[in-house]
């Protein structure tokens, strides 16, 4: 028998539960709902959906519905008319410590619902436990990349079709120029006429190359994006033969393996995201997932350093907001995780550079791949061209 009083026991038991529920992850999710009462009952339908997937009938008054099922915290009406915004409650011990079952619960089954999309997520700091998130973040890019301060400069390696020699030979040229970052391009992979260690060997040979010559560091990110497990075996042996990061496509490769990557102690270099295969997930209005989620909150926890997105004003079609929201998902406080590098893309040319630079200030990295290969018929001279107007974007000139 407790030596606690009864109504110490009562009181016990009320300060547990509250200790229960503020230790519970949160989603909000924007419902497409004509008033409150639906969108009350979709949130509902969501809870138990994300978690038990079966009739709560079958579970009310049970300690499975009090605590498993998803527990609907806050509906609140969105700006536009039409949408509700709800904040939906998990257990973590539903979860664990998979990531698999983290995306599953935040998203599953519900991502099937037309009218539901995810906005965001909030985990207890307890659960940061398995995610250790960017192992460099910004700070740590910038030392590798010896750019102390002010936006970066990155370039891509393409097009596809050009033997390692030649890819090679543009990373060369790029490094001359004083490109700080340089880049596989995402189609890259492993065809015939460029073998993936091949393509890696000549462009980290070609870097060297380049720093003997001006005595300054670029760095060279593989792109390993591939099948399964052959994702981690690329990435091992770049840094085997000396890449100086790796890139990867979550929505292809999975959120999993890069977080796997990524807390790694005997993988130790930055790891790079790309978009492809992401447009279906972020791109709808009313279902899918928010930008900011995705390439922000996801792609961090993950443990993306940094974070490769389409910007506004090339040829995709996010807005500044969407774009903005996206860099705020990069550094919003989430426990300890070290804030990633935004990386807008997708036609970026010289003359939105001062543009870009108001909207996403000092602590961006600047992708710019066709655009600054036809600026003229030698590289080094381009990039030269493209690191002037990004100072004088910037205000740094002189």
């Amino acid at each position: 028998m407790s030596d606690i009083p009864f109504f110490q026991s009562e009181l016990f038991a009320e300060l547990s539960e509250d200790l229960k529920v503020s230790s519970r992850f949160t989603a909000t999710y924007r419902i497409v709902a004509s008033d409150y009462e639906e969108a009350k009952k979709l949130a509902f339908d969501i809870a138990v959906e994300q978690t038990v997937e079966c009739p709560y009938e079958l579970v009310k008054g049970t300690p499975i519905g009090e605590s498993i099922v998803g527990q609907v915290e806050e509906i609140k009406k969105a700006p536009e008319p039409g949408a509700y915004f709800a904040t939906i409650s998990y257990d973590p011990e539903a979860v664990g410590d998979e990531m698999a079952e983290l995306l599953n619960m935040l998203f599953g089954n519900t991502s099937l619902q037309p009218g539901v999309k995810l906005m965001s997520f909030e985990l207890p700091e307890s659960m940061y436990d398995d995610y250790p998130g960017p192992r460099f973040g910004r700070v740590g890019l910038r030392d590798l990349c010896g750019v102390p301060r002010g936006p970066i400069l990155m370039s891509a390696i393409k097009p596809l079709g050009r033997t390692p020699k030649e890819l090679g030979r543009m990373v060369y040229e790029l490094a001359l120029g004083g490109c700080p970052i340089i880049k596989d391009d995402h189609s890259l992979m492993n065809q015939s006429y460029a073998r993936f260690e091949e393509r890696v060997l000549q462009c980290v040979m070609a870097l060297a190359d380049a720093k003997e010559k001006t005595g300054k560091k670029s760095m060279y990110i593989a792109n390993c994006t591939a099948d399964g497990l052959q994702f981690l075996d690329r990435a091992y042996k770049a840094k085997e033969i000396g890449a100086d990061g790796i890139m990867a496509a979550p929505a292809i490769t999975g959120f999993t393996l890069i977080r796997d990557l990524a807390r790694d102690p005997d993988f130790n270099l930055p790891i790079f995201l790309h978009p492809c295969f992401s447009g279906s997930l972020v791109l709808d209005e009313n279902s899918g997932i928010s930008p900011f989620c995705y390439y922000g909150q996801l792609s961090r926890l993950a443990g993306a350093d940094a974070v490769i997105f389409t910007s506004f004003g090339g040829r995709f079609s996010f807005s500044t907001d969407t774009c903005q929201k996206i860099c705020e998902g990069t550094m919003e406080k989430m426990a300890y995780l070290r804030p990633s590098f935004p990386i807008p893309s997708g036609g970026m040319r010289w003359q939105l550079f001062k543009q870009m630079y108001q909207v996403y200030g000092p602590d961006c990295i600047y992708l710019v791949g066709g655009a600054l290969q036809t600026e003229g018929p030698n590289l080094t001279d381009n990039v030269k061209f493209f690191l002037d107007k990004l100072h004088e974007a910037c205000g740094m000139n002189g």
